[in-house]
Formats: C-alpha cells, sequence, structure tokens
C-alpha cells in the first residue's frame, strides 16, 4: 500500500474563552490538518498543533515542512519504520525540523495503518484491551472567584463523566498560587495536578510554595509540571529533590534525546509525554518505554488539539502500558469539533476511552469534507 496523495491544510479555530499559562495567553488554535489518500482508497487524517515555545516550530514553519513531505512521499509505502526515516532525511535536507508537521504525518499514517487491519491503534501498539487512566481537565490562570466558578462548571458539567482530577496552571506568584490552589482544594473534592509552565525563577521559593502546599493539602496533589525554566535540569532536579510533590518535567523534553537527559540526570520523577513535542507516536512510544522501564512516572498532556488530534493521543495512552495520568481535554474547549464524533462522549469515568473502530476512530465532519472537497474555505497547500 503506497501514498497517492497528501492534502495540507491550514487550520484556525477559536477557544471556547482564552485560556492563559504563566508565559502566554490563547485565544484560538492555529493547527494544520493532514489528509493522506493511499492508493487503495484508504484515507488517513493527522493534525498538527504548533506552538513555538513548546514544540519548536511555528504554524506556518509546520507548513513549509509538510509542503515538502506532501510531494516527496507520494509513492513511498505505508510503513511507520520508513515513514519516519525518510521524514528525518527531508529534515536533514531542509535544514530545519517541525515536531508537529511530523506527528500530523504520523498519526495519520496509523490511521491507515488501523483501517487497512480493521483494528483501532492502541491495538496495533500491543495492548489487547485498553489501559485506561484519569484525565484532568484544565483551568488556566484566573482570578480566584473566576478559578471557583471554572472548577464548579466542570464539577456540574462533567459529573457523569465521573470526573476526577483538575489541573490548576500557576503562575509563578506564590502567594496567589497557593490562594489558588487551596481554593480549589476546598471547591473540588477530587485530586489535583498542578502546572507552573517555567513560572517560578527560583527554585527555593518553587520548593517553600510546593511543601506549603502538600502540608495543607497532602496526597491528593498528585504532581506538578515544569515548575521552573526549560532546560535547566539542576534547577529541576533541585525542586524535585526537595519537593514533597513530584516534578514532571515537560516543556523540557521535546526529544528522546532530551527525555535521555532527564532519566540519566534523574532531574524529575515523571515525564509529560506530548505527541505533538515528540513527533508522533512512534517516537512518543519510545520515550515511554525508555522512561518507564526507569520507573519515571507517565503523564501524556495536549497543546490546542481538536478531537482528531487528541483521538491519536488516547490511542497512545489505551496502548502503553506504563502511561498513568493523562491531560487531554483541549478538544472539549474548542469552539468547533471538526470530526463527526462528540468528544464528550469519549470521556467516561474519568478516563478518555478510544473508540473500538479502525484506525484513529474518528471521522472528519461530514460539514467539513465537503467544505475541503470544494476548496471553499480552508485551501490546500500545493
Amino acid at each position: 500500500m503506497e501514498i497517492k496523495e497528501i492534502r495540507v491544510f491550514k487550520m484556525n479555530l477559536a477557544l471556547n474563552e482564552s485560556f492563559s499559562i504563566s508565559f502566554k495567553t490563547y485565544t484560538q488554535a492555529q493547527n494544520v490538518l493532514v489528509i493522506i489518500e493511499t492508493d487503495e482508497g484508504i484515507e488517513g487524517y493527522g493534525e498538527g498543533s504548533p506552538d513555538k515555545s513548546i514544540t519548536g516550530d511555528s504554524q506556518e514553519e509546520a507548513l513549509s515542512f509538510l509542503r515538502v513531505v506532501a510531494k516527496r512521499l507520494v509513492g513511498k509505502p505505508v510503513d511507520i519504520d520508513l515513514i519516519h526515516e525518510n521524514l528525518k532525511t527531508i529534515e536533514s535536507n531542509l535544514g530545519f525540523k517541525s515536531q508537529t508537521g511530523k506527528a500530523a504525518i504520523d498519526m495519520a499514517c496509523y490511521d491507515i495503518i488501523g483501517k487497512k487491519l480493521e483494528k483501532p491503534v492502541y491495538r496495533i501498539l500491543g495492548l489487547a484491551k485498553p489501559n485506561l487512566v484519569p484525565t484532568s481537565l484544565t483551568i488556566g490562570i484566573k482570578t480566584l472567584e473566576e478559578t471557583v466558578r471554572s472548577a464548579r462548571k466542570y464539577m456540574e458539567a462533567f459529573e457523569k463523566n465521573g470526573l476526577k482530577r483538575i489541573k490548576l496552571k500557576l503562575s509563578g506568584n506564590p502567594e496567589e498560587d497557593i490562594r489558588r490552589v487551596m481554593k480549589l482544594s476546598e471547591v473540588f473534592p477530587g485530586e489535583i495536578t498542578l502546572d507552573a509552565n517555567q513560572g517560578y525563577k527560583n527554585p527555593e521559593v518553587a520548593v517553600k510554595v510546593f511543601n506549603k502546599l502538600y502540608k495543607s493539602i497532602g496526597s491528593r496533589i498528585l504532581f506538578v509540571e515544569e515548575p521552573c525554566p526549560k532546560g535547566d535540569l539542576a534547577m529541576m532536579k533541585y525542586v524535585n529533590d526537595n519537593s514533597p510533590i513530584p516534578v514532571i518535567a515537560d516543556e523540557s523534553v521535546t526529544s528522546i534525546e532530551d527525555a535521555e537527559k532527564v532519566i540519566r540526570q534523574k532531574s524529575a520523577s515523571g515525564i509529560n509525554i506530548k505527541l505533538q513535542k515528540s513527533g508522533g507516536i512512534y517516537y512518543a512510544s519510545i520515550i515511554a518505554k525508555l522512561a518507564g522501564e526507569k520507573g519515571f512516572k507517565l503523564m501524556v498532556g495536549c497543546n490546542e488539539e481538536t478531537h482528531l488530534a487528541i483521538s491519536a493521543s488516547v490511542n497512545f495512552v489505551a496502548g502503553t502500558p506504563y502511561i498513568s495520568s493523562a491531560d487531554l481535554d483541549s478538544d472539549i474547549l474548542l469552539n468547533l469539533n471538526i470530526t463527526n464524533e462528540n468528544p464528550v462522549d469519549s470521556f467516561k469515568e474519568g478516563c478518555r476511552v478510544p473508540a473500538e473502530k479502525p484506525g484513529l476512530g474518528v471521522r472528519i465532519a461530514d460539514w467539513l469534507k465537503a467544505i475541503i472537497n470544494g476548496q471553499i474555505f480552508l485551501a490546500p497547500m500545493a
């Protein structure tokens, strides 16, 4: 089975509300959509969600990369190993890489293979029954009152879905962060995860904050992600070694090499794997095996992704035994669903559950496919 055509589309989608982290406020998702058609008539779908500060590439860089890929992969067999060898060669020839562009191609190819074999992607990854782990719903940086309203809104809207965990974004302001976490713990009875997104420049301050929070709330706080500046593994290690709340490396791990450094230096207790950072399921699986076998905690997170890309991550989690936590909620926060499936339907008993359908288990929405085929709204890249 060979690739007959690759179509690439620019895709900007509004969020339900602005979303703030320590260094940025988001109002829309600036993504890319990939459709791969084979000589057997099977279509595979993929999505990239670039974020320069996190994935290392922008939307325009991802599109530039994919324009070249769309030409050079035509006629190539749909074989995951060979596809990634070709992508590596293209990166070398271009002199730059796009992790999210690779991720989009990767998930489209897995989608095709699953459809060809009539199996969900998670089964292709090796598990007969899905590994189901709790996912969090995220609250960005807000005022104390807004934080409380968001928590109560989630609790009411997703009670029937068995909501177990809420993630709270931290600002790096100690007093403000402590007040918000404490208030959330009073309002929400479940488990809490924290994400500082590099907000704490002083590791000693971070340690004081986390010790104080743990003393009051205890093990209900499962972990804190990337408390200090990206790439400063010594600073991260200091916080991890001196805080009762385990540290999860996020922005500092965008490749296998990054993961190996964190593992070797024991800079964190765990790693947040994102398909968009890693370059797709293929590389994410390697990172998971490396870290999982060393006893590191593993979670899977997301960028501003639609239900298409989230479904790829859900299948990755379901097919990977080492993962114990997830943060897969961005599709719920978008204003528009580009698939025929309702994202909320896959949120069951606090987990995101893969569809027992071939491939990624999602279909591009009928309205979107009609627009694409008519070339009215999303212009295909040459």
